[in-house]
């Protein structure tokens, strides 16, 4: 019997490069924008929620935004007048000891992490909708099919651009580092829908 399993409606994760290294006025940044970090349940961020708007940051944001337009063109291919702007951006800082706690992203298209500094074997840890299952089967061994998450490693000056609904997170660091990485958020930047369906709409995002 000859058969043919079809993955239909694939979730697109996208996993480039900066294709530097971080320049000393970017580490500065860095560093100074952490020095007195805010609690985020089991690690740290940034009390600036809008770092890429900063002057140090305008050859990583313009990396960034290249990287969603790309993103953007190849997955919703779309003909409206519109384009994916970068709202929020931050730092994350999590020591050893800390993780990361599973969560999605509200108020946002397409999320994003550039990875500034990062553990041996670091990753993101990525969970499948578990909310529609009826049903619980042990897994004699986890395939793309029945695995209910799924690990993407990356290492410094990758950049990793997920849904914004996904659930994601970050298991506990275990090496003696200060695991840094910033995160962005999302949203459409112009005109969505038709006027021939009712539902067309003009958005300008103001980050």
């Amino acid at each position: 019997m000859q058969t043919e399993i079809m993955n239909l409606f694939a979730i697109p994760v996208t996993r480039s490069r900066l294709g530097r290294g971080f320049t000393p006025e970017e580490l500065e940044f860095f560093r100074i924008q952490l020095q007195q970090p805010v609690g985020s349940i089991t690690n740290f961020s940034s009390r600036n929620k809008n770092v890429l708007a900063a002057p140090e940051m305008q050859s990583i944001a313009a990396a960034l935004q290249e990287s969603i337009n790309q993103h953007f063109k190849t997955v919703f291919n779309t003909s409206n007048k519109v384009s994916l702007k970068v709202t929020q951006s931050w730092l994350t800082l999590t020591r050893k000891g800390e993780s990361h706690h599973s969560h999605v992203h509200p108020n946002s298209v397409l999320s994003g992490a550039l990875y500034i500094n990062t553990a041996e074997e670091d990753g993101i840890n990525f969970y499948r909708d578990q909310r529609a299952n009826w049903f619980e089967l042990l897994r004699e061994q986890e395939t793309y099919h029945n695995a209910y998450r799924y690990f993407i490693p990356v290492s410094i000056g990758d950049i990793l651009l997920f849904p914004s609904d996904l659930d994601h997170g970050v298991r506990e660091v275990v090496d003696d580092i200060e695991r840094v990485s910033l995160s962005f958020n999302t949203f459409f930047d112009g005109e969505l829908g038709r006027d021939e369906f009712a539902n067309a709409l003009k958005i300008s995002v103001q980050p």
